[in-house]
C-alpha cells in the first residue's frame, strides 16, 4: 500500500536509465479504484514532440490492465499513420532483447518499414511495458525501475 492506501503490489514503473541525455517527462498516469489497475507513461526525448528526433515513450501498466492494450493501439496509430497500412495488417513481431534491471529480457518488436519508428511490448514480472520510439535502436535501451519521479518534468507524488 502507498500513502494513499492504494495497493500497487507487484507493479513497477520502468524508465530509461539515467544515461539518457535528453528531457525526461511524465506524460500521464492513472489508478482505477475499482479494479486496482495502475499505469504510468513517461517520455524521453526533446522537450517538445518531434517525430524526427530521437525519442522513446515507456508505458508501464499493472498486469491485465486494459490501458496497456490501449497504449499499444495508440502507438500503432502514431507510427502507422495510414488507415490502409493498419487494414493490410501489422507486420509480424520479431523478438528484441532489451536490458531491464541489468538483465536481458525479450520483447516483441514491430518496425515501421518506411521510417525508423518502432513499437515493443514485454512483461516484467507483474508489469506490462509498452515502448515506442524513433531514431534509436530498442536493443540499445536499458530500462530500470524507478520509484521517484522528481527528476522528471511534471512530477507527481501519488498515483491517484
Amino acid at each position: 500500500m502507498n500513502d494513499q492506501g492504494l495497493s500497487t503490489e507487484g507493479f513497477s514503473i520502468f524508465a530509461i536509465d539515467a544515461n539518457w541525455p535528453e528531457s525526461r517527462q511524465v506524460m500521464g498516469h492513472g489508478y482505477d479504484e475499482v479494479t486496482g489497475d495502475i499505469h504510468v507513461s513517461l517520455w524521453f526525448g526533446s522537450p517538445y514532440f518531434d517525430p524526427q528526433a530521437e525519442h522513446v515513450t515507456v508505458f508501464s501498466a499493472s498486469s491485465g490492465n486494459a490501458e496497456a492494450g490501449e497504449a499499444l493501439e495508440r502507438a500503432f496509430g502514431m507510427y502507422y499513420h495510414s488507415a490502409e497500412e493498419l487494414l493490410v495488417g501489422l507486420p509480424a513481431a520479431e523478438p528484441v532483447t532489451i536490458t531491464t534491471d541489468g538483465n536481458p529480457m525479450t520483447f516483441e518488436l514491430w518496425r515501421n518499414s518506411v521510417n525508423r519508428c518502432w513499437i515493443a511490448r514485454g512483461c516484467v514480472e507483474s508489469t506490462e511495458v509498452v515502448l515506442s520510439g524513433s531514431e534509436i535502436e530498442p536493443s540499445e535501451l536499458s530500462l530500470v525501475r524507478v520509484s521517484d519521479l522528481t527528476s522528471f518534468s511534471n512530477p507527481f507524488e501519488s498515483l491517484r
